[in-house]
């Protein structure tokens, strides 16, 4: 007797134990999802906005446009170096937290850019006496760059919008 009614309810109890754990599952699931939606709502207008100053970090460390904004009459080779090398620095340090909201591979995109764009100002240096005017030295400077076919900034910008494109 008492095994005729303990088999049917123990039968209903795993029935009911097994839709209820069915539907806490979906449930689960569809939070879940909902939940990544409103994450993206939110994370979305942030990466865009980490591009924009990424894009804004890439063109104040182009070369031409540090030359314009640095070169200061009276001033000599050594003193516009040192004053572009310290830009571009500043420029990526004001930046650094941008790599939140980027891949890790963008972000070394961006390192390599800022390296090549010191290693041209470093290079066109060379030969020059550390007491030739600034004029000397980024005239030399725009000659090296002008040679290159693919200027440090224009990779990394290029970089950028094509991994914001992968986000719409």
């Amino acid at each position: 007797m008492i095994l005729g009614l303990t088999l049917p309810s123990l039968i209903v109890f795993m029935a009911v134990y097994y839709t209820m754990n069915q539907y806490n599952q979906q449930q689960t699931k569809m939070n879940l999802i909902t939940s990544r939606e409103q994450g993206d709502k939110v994370i979305l207008p942030l990466k865009l906005q980490a591009c924009e100053r990424l894009i804004l970090l890439c063109e104040r460390i182009n070369i031409a446009d540090l030359i314009l904004r640095l070169k200061a009459p009276g001033t000599n080779t050594i003193e516009l170096k040192s004053a572009l090398l310290l830009a571009v620095q500043q420029e990526f340090e004001h930046n650094l937290t941008q790599q939140l909201y980027i891949t890790e591979e963008l972000w070394q995109v961006l390192l390599a850019m800022k390296a090549k764009t010191m290693d041209l100002i470093i290079q066109a240096s060379e030969g020059l006496s550390p007491q030739a005017s600034a004029e000397d030295y980024a005239m030399k400077l725009i000659q090296l760059t002008s040679s290159e076919s693919n200027l440090p900034s224009r990779i990394g910008i290029k970089a950028i919008k094509t991994e914001s494109s992968l986000w719409a």
